[in-house]
């Protein structure tokens, strides 16, 4: 990529089939032929101007570009996000999932480990497995917080707050300091294995502290089994795809999309507030 951008776009695109799985923070399973990719292209110009719609024109551009993209399905972007310009920022996000936060499995890696065989043709080395879209937030916002943490002075501090802005990452609001001060404090969200330990038990709620009950008066409520997922009458998935069960078959709701971290409590507490502090 050119060394002429100011920033660097990093856009994230898998199976259409697959995207409300993807919203509903879901795994995508390669057992199921399920997948996302994971690249990137450059952006200049004002952080100012950057609006999602923006990244992701200037994404698909770059996709629809790329002759060896090796894409089997009609696929769609799922998110885009923007950070200071550096060559191959993907593939440190990509290394983020697959290696220091998680051990997703990646083409990369499955490549390496493929026999000699002048018949095989390798997949494209820009493909995740076995992902979340929780995952990917979460090495976004750790990534963040690492150029956060190297801000030398306060236009690199202005500049990072807005780019966590574009990239739908919380800034924490102080009334006595300064937005952009305040953020430089700010904490990633935490991964759920840093705040449940195994067994451990989340109750769902309606989202304003009411539990939600079944037809026999029973609470919902899910066991903690590690790697972000649960154990929920008799079923294993993530706080979104079990709260969107539970709360259209008995809290009244017809939910296509929901964020499970605002109705499931840990200890009376939403899930939200908890991977904040």
């Amino acid at each position: 990529m050119s060394k002429n951008f100011d920033y660097t776009i990093v856009y994230v695109f898998g199976p259409e089939q697959s995207e409300e799985k993807y919203f509903n923070d879901e795994v995508l399973s390669r057992e199921a032929g399920e997948w996302v990719k994971i690249g990137e292209t450059g952006f200049r110009g004002s952080i100012e101007d950057v609006t999602t719609e923006l990244m992701k024109d200037q994404s698909i551009k770059r996709i629809n570009n790329e002759s060896r993209t090796g894409i089997p399905v009609t696929s769609k972007i799922y998110d885009v996000f923007i950070f200071p310009y550096q060559p191959k920022t993907d593939d440190l996000i990509r290394k983020r999932l697959c290696a220091e936060l998680y051990n997703l499995d990646n083409s990369k890696q499955i490549n390496k480990q493929l026999k000699d065989d002048k018949y095989v043709i390798r997949a494209g080395e820009e493909f995740v497995y076995g992902v979340c879209r929780s995952n990917i937030k979460f090495a976004v916002q750790s990534f963040d917080h690492d150029l956060i943490a190297k801000a030398e002075n306060d236009e690199q501090i202005k500049v990072m707050a807005q780019i966590c802005r574009c990239n739908d990452i919380d800034i924490d609001n102080n009334a006595d300091e300064t937005e952009d001060v305040a953020l430089v404090k700010r904490k990633p969200t935490l991964d759920l294995d840093l705040i449940l330990e195994s067994g451990e038990i989340i109750v769902l709620t309606n989202g304003a502290g009411q539990e939600i009950h079944d037809e026999n008066d029973e609470s919902i409520t899910a066991t903690y089994i590690g790697g972000n997922k649960f154990e929920c009458r008799g079923e294993t998935g993530r706080t979104s795809g079990l709260a969107k069960k539970y709360l259209n078959l008995y809290g009244g709701k017809s939910l296509i999309t929901v964020n499970g971290n605002e109705y499931w409590t840990y200890k009376g507490q939403k899930l939200t507030l908890l991977r904040k502090n």
